[in-house]
């Protein structure tokens, strides 16, 4: 990540200096984990901010920033750091409007305290600050995701063999969990959904002790973080004899993420990939039952943008990586979802996931 454009949209911006908050936004800055840190950049200065917790691993890793000891001498936390604002941030300092809290912003600015206790810049609100920055990956950033998706692949590979064990959904999150450690993640990009039989026509399901009951579709969302980055991937498992509509569906839906796929490449406009998706599967008399937006970006969090949606109205850039997941959901019978992890290029796409899209049928 180079701070030096960031520190170039402060000084465009015409701001002194920006206050970050956001855990998100802490670790792209600076490539340093912790529950709580800060970062303060003015146009030619940068400050990482922790507490005793964190301060000396921070030190001996971020060599080149200026560290604040957070609390130092038992001071109050948030007094701190309006201190440290009043000090190095002076008088227009830009902050995370859409990832502070009314609260937190309240106690650093302190308007009802004592005039000499008070926040004495004023805070300018952005949405989305390091979004242009964030949107398209560098090469390591993609390695990064590539290594994480690989290992994803790996997990449910070796979780497939385990459905008919499974003694309900929860106990095969259990071992997808487990398979994410095994494969070097630090935990669940988010919490994995295991949806058996008419549960899968829930998008979102919530993983339950639903019993995985034989002759009916096991859908599985999961993902791992990485090195910081997060991975996402969707299969269907037929177990047994599963309903001729439901298999019929899931040629649908490969058909309508294939197709979604051609359309990926820098310069398109996003809108384009979702309804390239949904136009297969409206072809099909589906139309009413994909109900979500066909992806969106994958990075640091698990959603970035874009939101790969009907009413985008962003371009797709360059090394920007996305997720293509259409689906097809019938209630009270079953659903599919199908997803793979793409990178946009210059002259087309990258598929980074490399579980193949057949069905697969186990006994």
């Amino acid at each position: 990540m180079k701070i030096d454009k960031v520190q170039e949209k402060i000084k465009r911006e015409n701001l002194s200096s920006f206050f970050v908050s956001s855990r998100p936004n802490v670790f792209y800055l600076s490539r340093f984990r912790s529950s709580n840190a800060f970062i303060l950049l003015t146009c030619d200065r940068k400050f990482f901010i922790t507490d005793s917790r964190y301060f000396e691993a921070a030190k001996e890793k971020l060599k080149e920033w200026e560290l604040i000891l957070l609390g130092k001498d038992n001071k109050n936390q948030i007094e701190h750091l309006r201190q440290i604002l009043n000090e190095y941030g002076g008088k227009k300092i830009g902050f995370e409007e859409d990832r502070t809290t009314i609260s937190f912003y309240k106690k650093i600015v302190n308007k009802e305290g004592k005039k000499e206790n008070r926040l004495k810049g004023e805070l300018i609100g952005y949405a989305g600050f390091f979004d242009e920055f964030r949107i398209s990956k560098t090469e390591e950033e993609i390695n990064i995701i590539r290594e994480a998706v690989l290992k994803t692949d790996r997990v449910f590979e070796k979780i497939i063999d385990y459905i008919p064990k499974a003694k309900n959904e929860l106990d095969l999150r259990r071992e997808i969990i487990n398979r994410i450690f095994i494969e070097g993640g630090t935990g669940e990009s988010f919490p994995a959904i295991v949806a058996s039989g008419k549960n899968s026509a829930v998008p979102h399901h919530e993983t339950s002790y639903s019993k995985i009951e034989k002759n009916s579709p096991v859908l599985v969302d999961m993902g791992m973080v990485y090195e910081g980055y997060c991975s996402d991937f969707t299969r269907v498992i037929f177990y047994g004899r599963v309903d001729p509509e439901i298999q019929k569906i899931y040629e649908i839906v490969k058909e309508a993420h294939l197709r979604s796929v051609e359309k990926v490449k820098a310069g398109v406009p996003v809108r384009e990939i979702d309804e390239t998706a949904r136009s297969v599967i409206r072809k099909h008399g589906y139309g009413d039952y994909f109900t979500h937006s066909t992806g969106h970006g994958v990075g640091i969090e698990i959603h970035e943008p874009p939101r790969v949606s009907e009413k985008s109205e962003e371009i797709l850039q360059e090394n920007t990586v996305i997720t293509i997941e259409p689906g097809i959901y019938i209630p009270e019978k079953g659903g599919v979802r199908l997803e793979n992890i793409v990178v946009a290029t210059k002259n087309g796409y990258e598929i980074l996931t490399k579980t193949p899209l057949e069905k697969i049928h186990i006994k």
